[in-house]
């Protein structure tokens, strides 16, 4: 597997352009989303894996043949395992499509890292379906002053940038998030994650205490950022794992149907030293 320069990611675009799982992937293809891309060729790929700064690796292609499932476990011991020493984690995950062969290849683990398998799902968002945000403020069910704040984050955290020259011209780059506030103190927020392709982006939702959750936080949060972007002409999409029964049911609420589902897979590795040798 050899990196590819930017001016070749079009080559491999083609393993990754018909599915909204993809879209992460396509953004770091477009130049809007810091990332690596790798290919056992440049020219005429068969496999190919796009990293996402910071995030996750998107594996696609062949791996049918036995020389194809060792360039990809080669690719995982001389550049996935040292990266992760650097930075000092002990996992990592890679997409792959819903297929026997990549569950195969990955399921049974490596020397130093244990596998685990989930599955995950992306919602496709159906306006019709979505009740627009009317207004900043509102009450939850205690009375209290709820009210919604638009502020920029950053695409990467500063662990993240480290300044190479891959990533430096992503180091000012800001999405919005809808911050949910009780009383003055902020409890919830969504935000558009950075994935970007066309008009289409993702977005994440987070509230912060357990104590605040199932109030209603999180659906004020993500309403006022969908709707600001809908203003914008950018639609969201949501994704989540099948474990996570809140979100599917918030996303569903939101007016977001199911539209793909795939595995993922998590490798931890057991100590940092450690490196990574062929299965069995």
């Amino acid at each position: 597997m050899i990196e590819l320069k930017f001016e070749d990611y079009p080559a491999v675009k083609v393993f990754f352009a018909s599915k909204k799982q993809h879209i992460p992937a396509l953004s770091v293809l477009q130049g809007n989303y810091p990332g690596r891309v790798f290919a056992d060729d440049a020219t005429a790929p068969s496999l190919a894996v796009v990293w996402a700064t910071g995030r996750w690796m998107y594996a696609a292609g062949d791996i049918s043949t036995e020389l194809n499932r060792m360039k990809l476990t080669a690719f995982l011991q001389t550049q996935v395992i040292p990266d992760c020493r650097r930075r000092q984690e002990n996992w990592f995950e890679i997409y792959t499509d819903d297929c026997e062969a990549w569950t195969a290849l990955f399921r049974p683990g490596y020397a130093g890292l244990q596998v685990y398998r989930h599955m995950e799902s992306v919602y496709e968002f159906n306006r019709a379906r979505f009740n627009p945000l009317e207004g900043k403020v509102t009450e939850d069910a205690s009375g209290s002053s709820v009210t919604v704040d638009y502020r920029q984050f950053p695409v990467l955290e500063e662990h993240e940038d480290d300044m190479s020259e891959i990533h430096s011209r992503f180091s000012s780059l800001t999405t919005t998030g809808a911050v949910v506030k009780v009383e003055g103190q902020a409890v919830s927020v969504c935000k558009h994650n950075g994935f970007t392709v066309n008009n289409r982006y993702f977005i994440d939702v987070d509230t912060y205490s357990e104590a605040e959750r199932g109030k209603g936080h999180g659906t004020f949060a993500a309403r006022s950022l969908i709707t600001y972007y809908l203003e914008r002409g950018q639609l969201p999409l949501w994704e989540t794992t099948h474990e996570n029964t809140a979100s599917h049911r918030l996303a569903l609420k939101l007016g977001f149907e199911p539209v793909e589902s795939y595995p993922v897979f998590a490798f931890v590795m057991e100590s940092l030293e450690l490196k990574l040798q062929s299965p069995g």
